[in-house]
């Protein structure tokens, strides 16, 4: 799912302060290979103003390019058209690629221009 526009001093951030996640009530995502707290989780959504998907996602501090390794979904501040509605929020690219998380349904979905279609449930024609 979905992470929008996230500045590279943000995630900077961010990551130094993954680490104690493990001590502190561990959530269900993963960055860079350390679980967010619930609460960490909490604050980077509000933050982001989105819904953060369970995963575990690759994010590059530089960039902020992000990679959900659960879902397949991923994207860059820059090439990304974040966008929310009232019922749920998603995000696409000029590539083809988008996705979209239902509030109502409490998941997600999303495709590539290669015409690969994945849910947050499991499900994929990839």
């Amino acid at each position: 799912m979905i992470l929008k526009k996230v500045t590279a001093p943000f995630v900077f951030a961010l990551s130094l302060g993954v680490a104690s996640a493990a001590f502190a009530g561990g959530s269900d995502v993963y960055i860079n290979g350390q679980q967010l707290t619930v609460q960490q989780k909490n604050n980077l959504q509000k933050a982001l103003g989105t819904y953060i998907a369970p995963g575990s996602y690759l994010v590059d501090a530089n960039t902020g390019c992000w990679y959900n390794q659960s879902s397949g979904a991923g994207g860059c501040p820059s090439s990304s058209n974040a966008y929310n509605s009232r019922y749920g929020s998603g995000s696409y690219d000029n590539s083809g690629n988008w996705n979209h998380w239902s509030d109502a349904a409490g998941g997600g979905v999303g495709g590539t221009s290669d015409g690969c279609i994945y849910t947050t449930y499991g499900w994929s024609n990839c």
